[in-house]
C-alpha cells in the first residue's frame, strides 16, 4: 500500500529488469500490474550500447510491455543535453550504433578519423569495440580543442556470469591520457534525471526510483527527492546496502527483486 500513491516508476534495466539476457523473475508481471493501476513507467539505463528501439525489442522478448517513449538511454539523454546546452554540435563518438543514432537523431553531426579536427566534443560510452586507435583519435580530438562528455561513468555492468567493465573504464582511459575532466550526463547526475522527469510529466516527490546500484540509481533518486528502492538482483549485496552510511546512497527500501513491488501496491 505504501507505493500506491506514487504516480510514476523509473526502473533501471541491467540488474533490475534483467541480468544480461536473463529476465528477472516477476519483472514482466510487475510492470503489467503497474500499468493496470495507471502508473507511468520509464526504463532508464546508463547503458548506451543499444538504441531505444533495440531495448524495446529486448523487453518485449521478455514479455515486458514497452514502447520507444518508455525507454531513455544515457545516449539519448546526452544528445538532448548537448542540444539544450550547446545547440547542434559535431561529435567524435566513442561508442556504437546506440550512441551514434541518438546523436544524429537530434541533429548532431558525427565525425570519423578523417575529420577528427572538426570534432567539438568527444562523447564516450560503453563500447565493446573500444581499441587503442579509438583512444588515440579521442585524444587527438581533445588535444585539438574538443570537450569530453561521458554518457555515464559506471565502473562495471552486471551480466549473467558476473560483471564486465563499464563505460567508466573507457572514460577514465581518455581522461588519463588527456587530463580532460568529463562532463557526465547519466545517473547519478541530474542531467538525465531532469530529462526523465520531463518525459514522464511528473516531479521527483511523486516518482519511485528502482535500481540495483547505490552510487547511480539510488543516489540519482535521493538527490532529487524521490522515493528509492534498491533491488538485490544486480550489483549490490544486502550487507553492503545495510552498512551504507552515505545518506545520498541510503535507499528508502530494499527488496530482493522487482517482483516484491506488487506486494506494496495492494
Amino acid at each position: 500500500m505504501m507505493l500506491r500513491g506514487f504516480r510514476a516508476f523509473i526502473f533501471d534495466l541491467d540488474g533490475c529488469i534483467y541480468r544480461g539476457n536473463i529476465p528477472i523473475p516477476g519483472a514482466a508481471d510487475t510492470i503489467a500490474h503497474l500499468r493496470k493501476l495507471g502508473k507511468k513507467i520509464l526504463f532508464l539505463t546508463n547503458n548506451a550500447t543499444r538504441t531505444p528501439e533495440q531495448y524495446v525489442e529486448k523487453l518485449k522478448g521478455m514479455k515486458v510491455d514497452a514502447d520507444v517513449d518508455d525507454v531513455l538511454t544515457s545516449a539519448t539523454a546526452t544528445a538532448i543535453f548537448l542540444s539544450k546546452k550547446y545547440g547542434k554540435v559535431s561529435v567524435f563518438p566513442v561508442g556504437g550504433r546506440g550512441l551514434i543514432q541518438e546523436l544524429e537523431k537530434i541533429g548532431h553531426t558525427t565525425v570519423d578519423a578523417h575529420e577528427i579536427e572538426k570534432a567539438e566534443f568527444v562523447v564516450a560510452c560503453l563500447d565493446p569495440e573500444f581499441t587503442y586507435e579509438k583512444l588515440d583519435l579521442a585524444c587527438q580530438a581533445i588535444f585539438s580543442g574538443a570537450k569530453l562528455v561521458a554518457t555515464n561513468i559506471d565502473q562495471t555492468i552486471p551480466v549473467e556470469e558476473g560483471f564486465k567493465p563499464g563505460a567508466g573504464a573507457i572514460v577514465a582511459a581518455i581522461s588519463a591520457a588527456t587530463g580532460a575532466e568529463p562532463e557526465v550526463v547519466g545517473k547519478p547526475f541530474r542531467h538525465i534525471i531532469k530529462i526523465a522527469l520531463e518525459r514522464l510529466g511528473t516531479v521527483a516527490s511523486e516518482t519511485v526510483f528502482v535500481g540495483d546500484r547505490l552510487d547511480t540509481d539510488i543516489q540519482a533518486g535521493k538527490d532529487v527527492g524521490g522515493f528509492t528502492i534498491l533491488v538485490l538482483s544486480g550489483s549490490t549485496k544486502r550487507e553492503t546496502a545495510e552498512k551504507v552510511d552515505n545518506p545520498k546512497q541510503k535507499p528508502d527500501l530494499i527488496l530482493a527483486d522487482v517482483s516484491y513491488v506488487q506486494q506494496l501496491l495492494i
